[in-house]
């Protein structure tokens, strides 16, 4: 009897194999080179690389997919409201691909194309996997710094114009690039130059070991704050990108933690970083957060600022 209930236990095992669906949106079933691209570039569309521009956007807890939805629907809404743009809606992403074979897939992908033809994409969501936080990316003619402070601006004047229930804050991201010190470096000189005075590096101030000598406009001087998040990343820490990016800034602009001019948003998430700089009326707005613009008491506040 022992025998016979070693021979049955594989069975069991095997047959849990065979009952389980395979990876990859086939069914198991094997798929052309063809296919096996076009179910890649299906699901490639939401990597976040350098070079993105787009909004994070932070939500309730086990609500991601509901909050989603809300994202695309609240960001359509207001580049229609405020820039009179139609966009594309995004494909519904909340089926998961494993659960389409690939044929349905790539049928499912021609008819979106085939209905939002001669619209722009303006928004895309990218997949995560940390909870609660959501990243989509933004196309011109949208400014995420622009957009999100006219949207948090509206919603403090007017609670009820978000209409959202799960999503919190909003954080544009000018710029993305990687996750490292050169990575940083880099971002800061396109982020920060449209608003600081730069201190030089040797890269930029010597040319065959003569310093270059460039007329610039006189920039207005600043004060600041750098206010850092990082997330699923233990490389570049808190300190190190303060100071990083205090460095790279002329003392001609100061440092002022309690009412600067401009704030420095970093958003540090595994191999990616962000950047963008916001004006002073951003702790004022609820450091965008919409939950709580969205109470009456944050309308009260907005138009004494105004």
């Amino acid at each position: 009897m022992n025998s016979n209930k070693r021979k049955e236990r594989p069975i069991a095992i095997e047959k849990g194999r065979v009952a389980k669906r395979t990876k990859g949106g086939s069914g198991g079933k094997w798929q052309t080179p063809h296919q096996q691209a076009k179910l890649a570039s299906i699901r490639g569309r939401g990597i976040i690389e350098p070079g993105d521009v787009g909004i994070w956007a932070t939500c309730a807890r086990g609500q991601e997919g509901k909050a989603t939805v809300e994202l695309r629907s609240l960001l359509h809404k207001f580049a229609e409201k405020f820039y009179g743009i139609v966009g594309e809606a995004e494909e519904d992403d909340e089926e998961d691909e494993d659960d389409l074979d690939i044929e349905a897939a790539i049928q499912k992908e021609a008819a979106a194309i085939e209905n939002q033809k001669g619209k722009p994409k303006l928004f895309t969501t990218a997949r995560l996997d940390i909870e609660c936080v959501l990243f989509v990316k933004v196309r011109p003619p949208i400014d995420p710094v622009d957009f999100v402070h006219r949207i948090c601006k509206e919603v403090a004047l007017k609670p009820d114009a978000a209409g959202t229930r799960y999503i919190n804050r909003l954080t544009p991201m000018t710029m993305i690039g990687r996750a490292t010190e050169k990575g940083l470096e880099e971002v800061g000189k396109t982020v920060l130059g449209e608003y600081f005075e730069l201190n030089k590096t040797t890269e930029n101030s010597e040319d065959n070991g003569e310093i270059k000598k460039e007329e610039k406009p006189e920039r207005t001087s600043y004060s600041y704050a750098i206010r850092p998040t990082i997330r699923n990343h233990n490389t570049l820490k808190r300190d190190v990108v303060i100071k990083q990016i205090a460095s790279s800034i002329a003392d001609v602009h100061k440092v002022n933690l309690t009412k600067p001019d401009k704030v420095i948003l970093v958003e540090i998430y595994q191999t990616i970083c962000g950047m963008s700089v916001v004006g002073d009326d951003w702790e004022t707005l609820k450091r965008f957060n919409l939950a709580e613009l969205s109470k009456p008491k944050a309308s009260v506040e907005a138009e004494s600022k105004a």
